[in-house]
């Protein structure tokens, strides 16, 4: 039976490599050589960048490239725009707590800041980020993610 685009499935033999399927708001929506951006930036200007949404809007992470001379709020701006979610006064239209970007690590980066700024320190590129509300970001939430992103990027060969 031949499977439809979007209807992926796992052969048994691979459950090993792969490991369990991810729910969707786990897996990019599209690859990074697809990234998402605006095509004037010049190349030298970009930035590649992952991003991850609140669990709790269920919106599926992407690839995104960003002029890393902007202020970082940009990154904040593109994506909730992408995901197709609201922003108001930097928060999520119908929450109370303010939306951040945080690493992996869980460190903050202030949004006030050009992206070259964070560079080196902080932010590197290829890096994934995570929007989440309020101050903190739990390490659950964190491993997580952190497993999400190295399953995507397993290498498993099929013969």
């Amino acid at each position: 039976r031949r499977l439809q685009k979007g209807h992926g499935r796992r052969m048994a033999c691979c459950a090993g490599c792969l490991g369990p399927s991810l729910p969707p708001h786990y897996t990019y929506s599209n690859s990074a050589r697809n990234a998402r951006g605006d095509a004037r930036i010049s190349p030298g200007k970009r930035i590649y960048l992952s991003v991850f949404f609140p669990d709790s809007e269920r919106a599926r992470p992407a690839h995104f490239f960003f002029d890393r001379t902007k202020a970082t709020s940009r990154v904040v701006e593109d994506a909730v725009a992408y995901a197709g979610l609201q922003l108001d006064r930097g928060r999520l239209v119908g929450s109370p707590e303010k939306l951040n970007l945080f690493t992996l690590e869980g460190e903050v980066l202030r949004t006030d800041l050009p992206l070259d700024a964070h560079l080196g320190a902080t932010l590197h590129p290829s890096d994934v980020l995570l929007l989440e509300k309020g101050n903190r970001v739990s390490e659950d939430r964190l491993d997580a993610i952190k497993a999400a992103v190295e399953q995507q990027n397993g290498s498993c060969v099929v013969m």
